[in-house]
């Protein structure tokens, strides 16, 4: 289990421990404490030393996902290193730089390295510990049955503090009566609970006694924008994924040896593909914002303000990834009006300008959107954002619709690319959006979203029919 929160404190320990490391030489050897050192030999000697402590977090694991959530782990690890760090380092320095000498004051560099990577661990303890907003970072989980299997996940939950906010364990049993009342919540019921308690994800440990039961439970979940796991032994999964209850649901990782099945294949649930689709984000809208609306920015204000009163950018309140409203920026493209924010353009809208006109039709309007995706509230790529009150009334009346706000909206899309962008009046033209943006979730690949965007800039320069 890797999360974001976790790859960005291991990031930042690799480089400050390197800033510790490097800084004790430095203020003893600019200090004067090292002057019967050439240059050369000191230079040997800097690079051993990063070697050395290198080699140590490597052979001691001291930079992996298990080893920083733990204080006792956070700090063994890097004690372990330290000392191979210098045991290594006395075995080789004498060999390879004679001119370095391992005097007193050579230990004294060690001596500040292990009191600020100390204090840097202290640090970090004392940030996680008081800045309660870090929890934002991290996925609030629950697990719902009463079990050994259960135990046994919530104690590798325990154990991840930093990648999970673990809010318990839903125990549950089936319906009992004593006369006409119901005692004990059915299984149901105790789902439902979970899921509207502000969860991002519910692993199951005991699987319904009506297979359509399953499908009732994942589709309750997705309507609150909660991923539902399902949690079995490794001999179960075996026998079950032969079963009709099964056969819809798949593996898609094992936590502490324990095998977690998914009703959906989503390769953006894994970190690795998250960082280069967020990298790939930050490059592609860094260059737009340079190269493009540094110049074609202040010429379309102008364009806009003669044409019209009111500010030249549009902002509006849009649903995000887990449904969390964001303002997404458009260059205004209708005089200022009341019905923006329920109201969809239409063709030959009397509210979009002359200039508005040219700006749809090509296009251009969405360019501020760059900005989102630079901050971090949209991708390049995604599933567009509705206004909230579409979002509220389409989740009510569209199949799966919900499905489509794990991802984060993109400037364009799979559907927007397949004819299914603008207003959509019928009933079958949002379905149309949602089954294309939930296969675009389940199959994505960075080449897949580069195919996207060149197909997005060629309907562009040949005029799209549905963009008015």
């Amino acid at each position: 289990m890797k999360s974001r929160h976790v790859f960005i404190l291991i990031s930042l320990l690799v480089i400050i421990d390197a800033l510790a490391i490097n800084c004790s030489f430095a203020i003893f050897y600019f200090s004067g404490y090292l002057k019967q050192t050439d240059i050369g030999g000191a230079a040997q000697f800097l690079v051993l030393i990063n070697l050395s402590w290198l080699t140590g977090a490597l052979i001691n694991t001291t930079y992996t996902f298990k080893n920083v959530q733990k204080r006792d782990l956070l700090y063994r690890k890097v004690l372990l290193t330290f000392l191979l760090h210098v045991v290594l380092l006395s075995a080789v320095v004498n060999q390879l730089t004679p001119t370095v000498h391992f005097t007193k004051r050579i230990f004294l560099i060690f001596g500040v390295e292990f009191i600020l990577l100390i204090g840097i661990r202290l640090v970090i303890q004392i940030f996680e510990k008081y800045y309660l907003k870090m929890n934002l970072f991290k996925k609030t989980i629950a697990i719902i049955g009463n079990n050994d299997l259960g135990n046994r996940l919530e104690k590798f939950f325990l154990t991840n503090p930093l990648t999970v906010n673990f809010a318990g364990s839903y125990h549950y049993q089936h319906a009992e009566f004593d006369g006409d009342t119901s005692k004990i919540a059915t299984f149901r019921d105790s789902i439902k609970y979970a899921i509207e308690n502000d969860l991002d994800e519910v692993y199951i440990t005991e699987f319904p006694e009506r297979d359509n039961a399953l499908d009732e439970i994942v589709d309750l979940a997705d309507q609150h924008c909660v991923r539902v796991r399902f949690v079995t032994s490794f001999m179960n999964y075996k026998r079950e994924q032969l079963s009709l209850t099964m056969s819809n649901y798949r593996l898609n990782n094992y936590y502490d040896g324990i095998p977690i099945l998914v009703n959906r294949k989503e390769p953006l649930t894994r970190l690795r593909n998250r960082i280069v689709k967020r990298g790939f984000d930050i490059i592609f809208s860094l260059a737009v914002i340079l190269f493009v609306l540094s110049w074609l920015f202040p010429i379309l204000m102008i364009l806009i303000l003669i044409e019209s009163k009111g500010s030249p950018i549009f902002k509006q309140l849009r649903s995000g990834r887990d449904n969390e409203p964001f303002y997404c920026f458009k260059f205004r493209s209708m005089r200022v009006n009341g019905n923006s924010d329920i109201k969809q353009a239409e063709r030959n809208d009397p509210r979009v300008t002359k200039i508005g006109a040219f700006m749809r039709k090509t296009s251009i309007d969405e360019l501020p959107q760059f900005f989102n995706v630079f901050f971090g509230d949209m991708s390049v790529v995604g599933p567009r954002p509705h206004m909230l009150k579409h979002t509220e009334e389409y989740r009510q009346i569209v199949d799966k619709y919900m499905v489509r706000q794990f991802l984060k909206p993109g400037i364009t899309g799979q559907a927007q690319v397949n004819g299914f962008r603008g207003e959509t009046k019928e009933h079958a033209q949002m379905l149309g959006r949602v089954e294309h943006d939930i296969a675009y979730m389940e199959n994505w690949t960075l080449v897949k979203d580069m195919q996207i965007i060149i197909k997005t800039i060629t309907n562009a320069l040949g005029g799209e029919e549905n963009a008015f």
